[in-house]
């Protein structure tokens, strides 16, 4: 069998020639096309949904967000799998697709039908931006006498951004660190004593943090636009927020 196949390849030497020539520049083009990522993921396309609601528990969770979200997704197109998760203020939804289906077409399909979904108000489901089958580098930002807090905030306003910038990147994770907060300890003892609950302190704290539009002052030829800042920089700010008043009093 080998003996007739070679003599056959000498008799017809430039119908192989041509045949070996076709197969390898077919091969240079496929190689070209082909998709390469540092940490390949064997598993089909999955679009992940991630929905929070603080304070309600995995029951309720699970009633008031998951399920509603699961029954409209059920009749996607090339849907295979549904795999869901509520725990404690926190449901994140997996699904799953055919090897062959275009994950951006079925990410816009699942947009669509999230807006079918009746949730609970100011709820709203946020589709994933990672992909395992796309992480192509970690870093890790680290500096002497540098606070976890300072070093994320470099991440998220230059690092992150100068990322984002490069052509083909689609999303930069962050991980880790911390953002600069304020507490407010709340003293029972004291909301008693000035008859004072504590939803009213909390209005007057989201009251006192926002910045507030005026209207033109226009004096001659000139116009100023005027309003009023009042977002809260510092614990001073914090310390002169006026939570009530009584007969004029603050």
């Amino acid at each position: 069998m080998i003996t007739k196949i070679v003599e056959m390849s000498l008799v017809h030497r430039f119908l192989v020639c041509a045949l070996g020539l076709l197969f390898l520049f077919g091969g240079l083009y496929a190689f070209h096309l082909l998709d390469i990522v540092a940490y390949p993921d064997p598993a089909p396309p999955m679009v992940e949904l991630i929905t929070q609601l603080p304070g309600y528990s995995a029951e309720e969770i699970e009633r008031q967000i998951t399920i509603p979200i699961e029954v409209a997704l059920s009749g996607t197109p090339r849907l295979t799998d549904i795999r869901s998760l509520s725990i404690f203020g926190l449901s994140d939804i997996k699904v799953y697709f055919d090897f062959d289906s275009d994950i951006f077409r079925d990410r816009q399909e699942i947009l669509n039908r999230l807006n079918a979904v009746q949730l609970p108000q100011g709820v709203q489901p946020v589709l994933s931006p990672w992909w395992a089958i796309a992480e192509i580098y970690r870093y890790e930002l680290s500096g002497p006498n540098e606070s976890l807090t300072h070093l994320k905030t470099i991440q998220d306003w230059k690092v992150r951004r100068a990322f984002k910038r490069i052509p083909g990147v689609v999303d930069v994770t962050t991980l880790g660190g911390t953002t600069k907060e304020y507490h407010v300890d709340i003293d029972p003892g004291k909301l008693i004593s000035y008859g004072v609950n504590l939803s009213q302190v909390m209005t007057a704290l989201s009251n006192s943090n926002a910045n507030v539009g005026g209207n033109y002052l226009t004096i001659g030829a000139q116009s100023y636009n005027i309003r009023g800042l009042g977002l809260i920089n510092d614990l001073d700010d914090i310390e002169n927020v006026v939570v009530a008043e009584k007969e004029g009093t603050p």
